[in-house]
């Protein structure tokens, strides 16, 4: 289940007039289980993290979220870390060899853990800037333009047709695009086939290739040029039949008067 209050959205649409807000991050119940994790057992919530990035990282609407546990994960490490540091000195079981050794053990640990969590957070907002825009492209072509092949969408933002349907998909659930629409899959192929059933060759056959470097139908120049036969033709000068073949003047057997083909 994805939900879709996950520290607000960004409004997407006809020329950012429609109202739809996209969720922050499409967050599922295990994600938050994730999150919690990384906050109580940093190790545990890591590679719960981790996890959850290789069996979903696949999904373009997935990206930020994945990013974004690994920054909790980070995040969560350093502040399990403070909050250990801070028992120790509180109850003077270790004094880490003055303030200016504690001071620059903190250092380490905030480069060690919160470099990385700078890191991911970063990148989640790219990511989710990145996938907001393809969304808005999306809502542009099936919405304003009509467009509903997942093909020519394919073609039209650059992503595989396999990422547009799960990318349609997501945008129907989160309302951003209305389930009454309806989209056909396999246009391109649909088209070839077609194109093959009315007589032309599919794209990229070898008739296809012939009759791009001729300029004519194979079909037509079979029209214009039947294949010519060998025939049997009478000679003028002693009227004997003689076989002569195509495009060759042959002498009679009997008198050797030289018949031409016609």
């Amino acid at each position: 289940m994805i939900t879709a209050g996950n520290m607000g959205g960004q409004a997407l649409g006809s020329n950012g007039a429609n109202s739809v807000k996209l969720p922050k991050y499409a967050r599922t119940a295990f994600d938050y289980i994730i999150i919690a994790a990384c906050y109580l057992f940093m190790p545990a919530g890591l590679v719960l993290a981790l996890v959850r990035l290789l069996t979903s990282h696949y999904k373009n609407y997935r990206k930020p979220v994945n990013f974004s546990l690994l920054y909790h994960a980070f995040a969560g490490g350093f502040i399990e870390i403070i909050i250990f540091i801070i028992f120790l000195v509180s109850d003077q079981q270790y004094d880490f060899g003055g303030t200016g050794m504690l001071i620059s053990l903190l250092i380490s640990f905030g480069v060690l853990f919160l470099l990385p969590a700078a890191v991911f957070a970063y990148v989640a907002a790219v990511s989710r800037h990145d996938f907001s825009q393809l969304a808005a492209k999306y809502i542009q072509l099936a919405g304003d333009s009509g467009i509903r092949q997942t093909s020519r969408l394919s073609m039209e933002t650059g992503q595989h047709e396999r990422d547009v349907r799960r990318d349609l998909q997501y945008l129907q659930d989160c309302g951003a695009l209305d389930f009454s629409m309806v989209f056909e899959e396999g246009g391109a192929a649909a088209a070839a086939g077609g194109m093959a059933g009315a007589g032309g060759p599919a794209p990229g056959s070898a008739r296809w290739f012939a009759e791009q470097t001729s300029g004519v139908p194979q079909a037509q120049q079979s029209r214009q040029a039947p294949p010519q036969l060998a025939k049997s033709i009478r000679c003028t000068g002693c009227g004997a039949q003689n076989t002569v073949l195509p495009g060759q003047a042959k002498a009679c057997d009997y008198c050797g008067t030289t018949i031409p083909y016609s």
